[in-house]
């Protein structure tokens, strides 16, 4: 008896055994051929093979005839294989939400000589145009978004160009290898595009993480920014705060929240870190997931940085989300030089817009104040993170007031506690 309770407990380890082994061979081979059927396939074989090789010794335990000894084997192996196939159908080929298409009302493009071909919308100057175009700086990384509060065409009458683009990997512009996605790919993007444009010199504004690649082009290209407009930017440098620090504690738990409840989302992000960008692509090809990141992003709450009842959702996205865009770039941010020391002595004029909501941490944006010495502050109560959606009329007055180098219309804010 207890012989057969012993062999019956090795029948199951070797179905265990059987399901790590597929996983195992799975990404050995990803990693060696990037290539999602052959992985797929070894990984069954290797799944298989293991768990039919421990089951027939179990079952010499368990059966006297070879044909009962086959038929153990056969069913513990088939077992790890049904288990197998329902993770893969479960985690990477069940079919995936629908990611919206990406819009332009006018659509025009660039072909970069970075390789990066760059959808755009124009609004022309009136008359006769200033020298110093506005580019708007989208965030994400990958997340295009309509210019709600209508920034573009209130320019224009100011006479700037205003130009509206998607950041390779989103929108309608091309998708790379993940391994290429960077923040210096970025900043060579907006580089390339700033002499396309044959402009001496542009004026950026950039939300959320183009507040951040807005940073990060001012670092490598100072005397290229006339001046820049930074709305609720990410971190400068993203490893100067951990992962706790980035965020509220409102705003990192509803994140956490979202996040656990998507293991599908999760799951590249942490085979990224094992096997690399590239081999995790070739599993989970941008079609696979560019839905997911989408539903992610659009259920988070944009105000999470205060208490409130009911979730205030993101509704500023203009299709063609990119989840690889917005995974490797991130990926690769952690792993940036600091760019903080080329930015001290700056003097280019910054303006800082920090929602009164944010679900960004009130020192990651007031870092952009203590650090750029040419730099102000400007709090806006009763906003979120998307303060072009909530305070429209607000976020167009001080923008137009500081592009033009009037006064502002607000006080800025110099203290280093939050002003609420």
């Amino acid at each position: 008896m207890p012989q057969r309770i012993t062999a019956s407990v090795a029948l199951l380890l070797s179905a265990v055994f059987g399901l790590g082994a597929g996983v195992a061979g799975l990404l050995i081979t990803l990693v060696v051929t990037e290539h999602r059927g052959a992985s797929l396939a070894a990984g069954g074989l290797a799944g298989a093979v293991v768990s039919a090789a421990g089951a027939w010794q179990a079952a010499r335990r368990l059966a006297d005839r070879p044909r009962r000894r086959q038929a153990i084997a056969a069913a513990t192996a088939g077992a790890a294989l049904l288990a197998f196939a329902g993770v893969l159908w479960g985690l990477i080929l069940s079919p995936a939400p629908r990611a919206t298409e990406a819009m332009l009302a006018a659509p025009a493009f660039w072909d970069l000589p970075t390789g990066s071909r760059i959808a755009y919308e124009a609004t022309q100057a009136a008359g006769t145009a200033r020298p110093t175009p506005v580019l708007l700086v989208h965030g994400g990384p990958g997340s295009p978004t309509r210019d709600v509060a209508g920034i573009g065409p209130l320019l224009a009458g100011l006479g700037f160009d205003v130009y509206n683009y998607h950041q390779v990997g989103s929108g309608l512009s091309s998708r790379l290898d993940a391994e290429d996605y960077s923040v210096a790919r970025h900043v060579a993007d907006l580089e390339a595009i700033r002499q396309t444009l044959r402009a001496e010199r542009v004026i950026l504004i950039g939300t959320s993480w183009g507040g951040q690649l807005t940073a990060a082009y001012l670092a490598a290209y100072p005397e290229r920014v006339e001046r820049a407009v930074v709305v609720s930017p990410g971190a400068i440098w993203v490893p100067a705060f951990s992962d706790t620090e980035r965020l509220t504690p409102g705003g990192k738990r509803d994140v956490d929240g979202v996040v656990s409840g998507m293991p599908r989302f999760l799951l590249p992000h942490i085979l990224m870190s094992v096997v690399g960008p590239g081999p995790t692509q070739a599993l989970l090809p941008d079609k696979q997931v560019d839905g997911l990141a989408e539903t992610m992003m659009l259920n988070l709450d944009m105000w999470a940085g205060c208490e409130r009842a009911d979730p205030v959702q993101n509704r500023t996205s203009a299709g063609g989300i990119g989840f690889w865009a917005n995974a490797a770039t991130t990926f690769d941010a952690r792993s940036v030089v600091d760019p903080r020391p080329l930015l001290a002595n700056l003097e280019t004029p910054i303006l800082i817009l920090r929602g009164e909501c944010d679900y960004v941490a009130w020192k990651v944006t007031r870092e952009y104040r203590d650090l750029l010495r040419n730099a102000v502050l400007i709090p806006i109560a009763g906003a979120g993170h998307v303060i072009q959606q909530d305070q429209p009329q607000r976020y167009r007055e001080i923008i137009r007031a500081f592009i033009l180098g009037e006064p502002l219309p607000a006080e800025p804010y110099t203290g280093d506690a939050p002003p609420w």
